[in-house]
């Protein structure tokens, strides 16, 4: 039996060797493959067992013939019965070998350039709600590891690939601005961009943003500015929100100063990967038009939240950003909801991934 495998592996080995000299069409070679099993099966039915049985069964001694096993292959009956088992011997392994070789080398080929694409950063973002960051600075690293703790999909547009990029972050090679690389990044399935800026000049941050929301407007879009005497050009790309990093910094390296300790509560709030809490904003459901504050606190605190502030929209039929809500931090119990408004929670991290 053992001599028997060898000896159709060496078929299907010279099958691959045969299947790099000849030009062919995988289909063909399948399509001729089948045929030799189907006609042989007949054959057999016929001329070896005369129409007895079922069609199927010739069909299975065929297979076993063409690996060399089964009682078929070893004694047929009949010198037509020889010829099949011969050519099975010889062309069907050999046929087989074309194609086992021809979907192999498809895979392998298809697999690697899916590999390399992905390391390149030449292949689409399959994701769907996930987040994209446009760009990349010595922020990005605390970025994503902020975002993979709130456990969405993280895709990234940048220039190169960052030195220890985490293998869970698709990326893709281009310039955040371009269409093209965009769309790779699967912009417009996207729950939101971030839009880094490179360097203290904002008006590549500003045409990034400006590109995003061309394709897709209804994605929110978060963009990172240095110089607040932009952002009169930056709200003309409509982007949801706009944040000053080197002012915010500022503010909070000085808010620690005033007040000794509170930088170990500003380290547990403002991270979402310690286990601890974080800050995170919820719409108001309809059902509070009108209600009272207390009304609305209760509620949220029934499921472990801290409610502190309010966020309500100026204008109920004005599409303003949210960005540019009116914040009312500590509210009177007493003031009646309106809506559009959320509420800003401080919540237990392990939420922010629900």
């Amino acid at each position: 039996m053992a001599g028997k495998f060898i000896k159709t592996v060496k078929s299907a080995r010279r099958g691959i060797n045969f299947s790099k000299k000849i030009k062919h069409r995988l289909a063909g070679v399948i399509l001729l493959f089948f045929g030799l099993i189907f006609a042989s099966a007949f054959l057999i039915w016929w001329r070896e067992r005369n129409f007895t049985g079922s069609f199927f069964e010739s069909l299975w001694s065929v297979l076993f013939t063409l690996i060399g096993q089964g009682e078929f292959a070893a004694s047929p009956n009949t010198f037509a019965g020889r010829i099949i088992v011969f050519l099975l011997s010889i062309f069907g392994v050999a046929l087989f070998g074309v194609v086992f070789a021809e979907v192999m080398q498809r895979l392998i080929n298809s697999k690697l350039r899916e590999i390399v694409g992905d390391i390149l950063g030449m292949n689409a973002c399959k994701f769907e709600g996930h987040i994209l960051l446009c760009g990349w600075n010595g922020r990005g690293e605390y970025l994503i590891r902020e975002l993979r703790a709130s456990g969405r999909d993280i895709a990234l547009i940048a220039q190169e690939r960052p030195e220890n990029l985490n293998p869970d972050i698709f990326f893709v090679q281009g310039t955040p601005s371009e269409r093209e690389s965009l769309i790779k990044g699967g912009v417009e399935k996207a729950r939101a961009a971030i839009i880094l800026g490179t360097g203290y000049d904002d008006a590549q941050t500003i045409l990034t943003g400006l590109a995003v929301e061309a394709i897709a407007p209804n994605v929110y879009t978060v963009m990172e500015l240095h110089n607040p005497e932009n952002e009169k050009y930056a709200r003309y790309a409509h982007v949801d929100d706009i944040l000053y990093t080197d002012s915010l910094i500022a503010d909070i390296t000085a808010m620690c100063t005033h007040n000794e300790g509170i930088s170990a509560f500003i380290r547990d709030i403002l991270s979402a990967d310690d286990d601890g809490h974080s800050f995170a904003a919820f719409d108001i459901p309809e059902k509070f038009e009108g209600s009272k504050v207390s009304d609305v606190f209760e509620e949220f605190q029934k499921d472990g939240n801290l409610p502190i502030a309010l966020i309500t929209a100026p204008d109920k039929n004005s599409n303003i950003p949210v960005s540019e809500w009116i914040s009312d931090v500590n509210p009177d119990r007493g003031k009646i909801i309106s809506l559009p408004s959320k509420i800003v929670c401080i919540v237990k991290d392990k939420k922010l991934s629900s």
